[in-house]
């Protein structure tokens, strides 16, 4: 229901108040829920197109780098590249290798390129401090979408964080065409690994959007949640330059949560929470902490 109410008011924006909205939720499953539902009210008032294109992506399977030196880090189907590629040529650099099995009491991992070559893999011989590891994810494109660059590649000008529309798609081709912001257009190849480092841009982790600014922040925050606290509240009203609005499960304990912080950061956040013109969106408005806190 808070998504759902979160997303017509998003819709209801005018296209250039979405622009300027960043759109925030804790969790990655979060974010994908929440991108689900503002695409299904931008396909309804015909935002975006009618057609449809399901791509498979690549999304990081955010291993640490200690993780990256452990062959048990691995499943079979996780996609491998390595930024270095060896000097014998294997692995090559910027190709997806495909993890066909691994032997944890060994240590290996066993890969297969593109041409489905077998190789075998050592992550603790240092190597892995090179490499990122990737699983598949089918998203869904349409024209009009707004779409986000999760991997740099300096050679196409694409940095990760940055977004772009999707102007056209050929479903049969797996082609997708977007514009930057600067009017540039290229067309990505969902068969072209460097390519598939993208996903739906209309929402991000608050822990990707540290360091990222817009005039507008809308949040949804689930306190049941045990990452959802204080701090985390202040990192998203914070990404706002002029005014925020938080979608929570539970107004009292949001503002318990907010109030019980240390007292370190009372004025850091109070303050912020004020000069941001924070509203807590959820029904029977009250007062609290001279913040604003209602639908």
């Amino acid at each position: 229901m808070r998504r759902a109410r979160l997303a017509r008011d998003f819709a209801r924006l005018s296209p250039r108040d979405r622009a300027r909205t960043l759109v925030l939720d804790p969790t990655r499953e979060g974010r994908q829920a929440l991108t689900d539902a503002i695409r299904a009210e931008l396909v309804r008032d015909g935002t975006l197109g009618e057609r449809a294109m399901v791509a498979t992506v690549l999304e990081s399977c955010g291993l640490t780098d200690a993780a990256r030196t452990r062959a048990a880090s691995y499943r079979p189907g996780t996609v491998v590249i390595f930024r270095k590629g060896a000097e014998d040529g294997a692995p090559r650099r910027n190709t997806g290798y495909r993890v066909g099995s691994i032997d944890a009491k060994a240590g290996t991992v066993r890969l297969l390129d593109p041409e489905g070559q077998t190789l075998t893999w050592f992550p603790g011989d240092g190597s892995a401090a090179n490499a990122d590891a990737f699983a598949e994810v089918q998203q869904q494109f349409r024209t009009g979408d707004k779409v986000q660059f999760t991997r740099n590649n300096y050679e196409a000008k694409r940095f990760n964080g940055r977004t772009a529309e999707v102007v056209a798609i050929d479903p049969d081709e797996g082609i997708l065409v977007v514009r930057s912001k600067n009017g540039k257009r290229q067309a990505l190849d969902m068969a072209n690994v460097a390519d598939r480092h993208i996903r739906p841009g209309w929402v991000r982790t608050i822990h990707s959007a540290q360091g990222a600014a817009c005039e507008r922040v809308t949040a949804h925050l689930e306190l049941f949640r045990s990452n959802v606290d204080a701090n985390i509240a202040y990192v998203a009203v914070s990404r706002a330059k002029a005014s925020a609005i938080i979608y929570t499960d539970d107004r009292e304990r949001l503002v318990g949560t907010i109030e019980g912080r240390s007292s370190a950061k009372v004025g850091a956040i109070d303050e912020t929470l004020v000069r941001k013109g924070t509203t807590i969106a959820i029904p029977k408005p009250v007062k609290a902490m001279g913040v604003e806190i209602g639908g």
